[in-house]
């Protein structure tokens, strides 16, 4: 006999599956009135309803239309900006930094106003004070965002997690910005901890609103300057020992713009040396933002898969600099009347246009179906927009073109400003319209041999950009010291003046291009001659880039989109 009951056996079964029956309802019954009561938040009789703030505003008022906008706003957001605020804000790192941040500003403002009193009260405090607190801004936005920036990507990229990211729907530009916006967030709750010193420092007097104002934008800009280019670093490092050798060059890097921008703040900013020059300054800020977007562009091609156009935006992006580049030193010649700041410009166009060269001449060869069929479909279209395709041969005819067009327009404009006006344009050493041709026969020269030389290494084992880097540094060693080794071998010492044996060393030519007298006609149309033997030497390398045609669209894949 069982527990159950005393019946027949069918009894007994009958008996057990009313009690389980049963259990099952009673239980469902406590989680209805659990679930019931959680949702009035008073018990199952439902008496009391959710409090009005957690509820969704329906009003028809400012503020609740001010609520919805706002709820349909965060939606927007980049959901990687939510990520990594949550992990920053969270961090030990951050903490740390907030914390010292607080105390340091707070031990500078007690210090200040102990040893200057009771001067103070009389005598303008504002400029010191203001020194100290750029210093303890400048350590904290311009050291740590941009190091944990460089951190947080490339941990995605080492531990495995960038994948998780990469198969949702977010774009490799979209993943970077979030990065980027992460990094100014962390920028921006700094700089507000540190503004109530700085509205101390204005009440002391001894200092204008307007140096405020340009120091902080100052700190900011280089903060995101930075951040944007420890992202595009962290891209390009492969493994533990890289990432290593990297992090150390990012820290020489920020260690020497903390020296360059306390320079500035200290002896430009502090004494409004600026004067009138804010177009300057505006063109100055344009240009560092054309950086921000340029590093950003560079980071999220290098994690973009490889059926992704991850050239043509960056080729934009480096046109609308030179825009602004040739824009910046024409305004401060003709409002100078100096036109060697035209050759200064060139000089910069030079290594900018070299550097950039150098690292395309290490992209891929091949081009997926997907941007293939982006490719011009006209004769006419081909000719003008080839270069701007994806390619180390499209690359280079696009940075000699387009820094070839940027040489045309200072030197026209030198030409304009002289015929405009010949008496107030002071003696330059060397006309601009030779210096052009200068720069046009060193930047072909230079970078043609850099192209030539690792173009079998990079058949041999692929595309990088290790190849045509060490190239560069190997011709431009070559190119400045083996003249000098030569004259010492020849004479016993180096000569002095330009001469043609020193033609191919650039430094020494733009530094005799600006002492009295110049360089000789010569020995630009030797650099200019050389400089365009090697580029038709290249041009006639480019046979694949010309056959490159368009691929037509599948009919599949017209009708999937």
């Amino acid at each position: 006999m069982n527990e159950f009951g005393t019946g027949t056996p069918a009894e007994d079964d009958a008996s057990v599956r009313s009690e389980v029956s049963g259990a099952n309802d009673a239980s469902d019954a406590d989680a209805v009135a659990i679930a019931s009561e959680a949702l009035s938040l008073g018990g199952s009789d439902g008496t009391q309803d959710y409090p009005e703030i957690a509820l969704d505003s329906d009003d028809t008022g400012l503020g609740g239309r001010l609520d919805q906008w706002i709820q349909r706003a965060t939606h927007w957001f980049n959901p990687i900006l939510i990520k990594e605020a949550r992990q920053s804000l969270k961090s030990r790192q951050f903490l740390v930094t907030y914390f010292c941040l607080l105390v340091a500003s707070c031990a500078w403002t007690v210090l200040g106003v102990v040893f200057n009193a009771p001067e103070i009260y009389f005598i303008p405090h504002g400029e010191e004070l203001l020194g100290g607190y750029y210093l303890i801004l400048a350590v904290s936005t311009l050291a740590f965002v941009p190091l944990v920036a460089f951190r947080s990507l490339a941990a995605e990229l080492d531990e495995g997690t960038y994948e998780m990211l990469a198969i949702t729907r977010l774009t490799a530009w979209r993943i970077v910005a979030g990065k980027m916006n992460s990094a100014i967030l962390q920028v921006l709750i700094y700089l507000s901890a540190i503004v109530p010193c700085l509205a101390f420092c204005y009440l002391l007097r001894g200092i204008s609103l307007p140096a405020i104002v340009l120091t902080v934008i100052f700190v900011l800009t280089a903060s995101v300057l930075l951040a944007s280019f420890a992202l595009m670093l962290s891209t390009v490092a492969m493994g533990r020992s890289s990432q290593t050798f990297l992090l150390v060059g990012l820290v020489a890097v920020i260690v020497f713009c903390l020296f360059v921008c306390s320079g500035f703040v200290f002896n430009v900013v502090f004494s409004d040396d600026l004067g009138g020059e804010w177009l300057v300054l505006v063109l100055a800020l344009v240009m560092a933002a054309s950086f921000v977007v340029l590093f950003l562009a560079a980071a999220a091609a290098r994690i973009a898969p490889i059926t992704e156009n991850r050239s043509t935006r960056m080729r934009a992006i480096m046109f609308v600099q030179q825009v602004i580049w040739v824009t910046l030193f024409s305004y401060l010649s003709w409002s100078s009347g100096e036109t060697e700041y035209l050759n200064v410009g060139m000089i910069f166009m030079v290594l900018y246009w070299l550097l950039i060269g150098v690292l395309i001449c290490g992209e891929s060869w091949e081009l997926s179906p997907r941007v293939r069929r982006d490719l011009p479909k006209s004769y006419s279209a081909r000719m003008l927009l080839t270069w701007w395709m994806p390619g180390p041969g499209t690359g280079f005819m696009f940075v000699i073109s387009t820094a070839l067009a940027g040489f045309i327009l200072l030197a026209l404009f030198a030409t304009c400003q002289q015929v405009a006006g010949p008496e107030g344009v002071s003696n330059n050493r060397t006309w601009p319209g030779l210096f052009a041709f200068l720069s046009v026969g060193y930047l072909a020269g230079y970078l043609g041999l850099v192209r030539l030389v690792s173009l079998p290494f990079q058949k041999r084992w692929g595309s990088s950009f290790i190849p045509p880097l060490i190239a560069c540094i190997l011709f431009v060693f070559l190119g400045t010291a083996g003249p000098a080794m030569v004259d010492v071998l020849v004479r016993g010492r180096v000569g002095s003046g330009a001469s043609p044996l020193h033609a191919s060393n650039f430094i020494w030519m733009w530094g005799e291009s600006f002492n009295r007298g110049g360089i000789g006609g010569e020995i630009v149309l030797l650099v200019f001659a050389v400089g365009m033997l090697i580029l038709l030497i290249n041009a006639g390398l480019l046979v694949r880039e010309f056959r490159m045609r368009r691929s037509e669209t599948p009919h599949r894949v017209s009708e999937a989109g």
